[in-house]
């Protein structure tokens, strides 16, 4: 029916005037701001007529939809292309990208543009940053392994992390984080190393490390960092593993894209 109505349908309607003009969108991504903080950025964009503006939240990630009428994606694209980018001058920072993409593939092309590689090492996401990262055809051209290290002793043993510092801070700290990280990065010979350690829940919180706290640690050349996300437990344990890796993707990804070429 597809083939049907692009070949034979949709240029008799054209013939006969029918067809009109056609909607085009252009979807922009973010992620790091709230629904109602980008909607506060915006605010003056929703007020238009053409192109309209209008935002979107599901699982965390925010979406900015530019819509308008045009017979020609060019015309489109000239009445699309100001506003977007006078949102982005606004939001840039926040927004990975445009369309289909999405932060893996966003990390991956980056990646492979600069030719540089990522390991992994996780304890409460069990493997789902390697999945995300691997979710892609082509994936070994930048990611080259992980370690699951739910553990302190494999932590210890197979990521070298001091088991002074497991004694000091606990397993979901940033020190640890940093510790997996740096890690990874050496035991997998790569040019960058993710590490995820939080509590996923329901249970095993404290009043200082509640449910829903992930610690990232993020090494590359320049050193490690260390990012702590509070997801709650309101939405629960699969809630804060997969919000954890899409976090964990977005800080790599303000690593490699410089604030002044975001969004990808």
């Amino acid at each position: 029916m597809q083939a049907m109505w692009t070949a034979t349908a949709v240029p008799e309607l054209a013939r006969q005037g029918l067809t009109g003009d056609r909607l085009h969108s252009r979807i922009l991504h973010y992620w790091g701001i709230s629904e109602s903080a980008l909607a506060e950025k915006v605010q003056p964009f929703f007020e238009l007529a053409d192109p309209t503006v209008a935002p979107y939240a599901s699982k965390g990630q925010v979406r900015l939809r530019l819509t308008t009428r045009g017979q020609t994606p060019e015309a489109a694209a000239a009445i699309l292309g100001p506003v977007e980018s006078q949102i982005l001058a606004l939001t840039g920072e926040h927004c990975f990208g445009r369309d289909e993409d999405t932060l893996t593939s966003v990390v991956a092309r980056h990646l492979m543009e600069r030719r540089e590689t990522l390991a992994v090492a996780e304890s409460c996401t069990g493997g789902g940053l390697g999945q995300a990262l691997t979710v892609l055809p082509g994936s070994s051209a930048y990611f080259v392994g992980g370690a699951i290290a739910y553990s302190n002793a494999v932590k210890v043993q197979v990521l070298g992390v001091n088991p002074d510092t497991l004694s000091r801070h606990g397993a979901v700290s940033g020190p640890v984080a940093a510790e997996m990280a740096l890690g990874a990065r050496q035991r997998f010979g790569s040019d960058w190393a993710i590490a995820i350690t939080g509590v996923a829940g329901p249970g095993g919180g404290t009043p200082e490390k509640p449910v829903g706290t992930a610690w990232i640690g993020l090494a590359g050349a320049d050193g490690v960092q260390t990012h702590l996300e509070t997801l709650g437990d309101r939405r629960g344990r699969d809630w804060v593993r997969q919000t954890s890796v899409t976090a964990a993707l977005d800080r790599l990804r303000r690593r490699l894209v410089p604030p002044s070429e975001s969004p990808s």
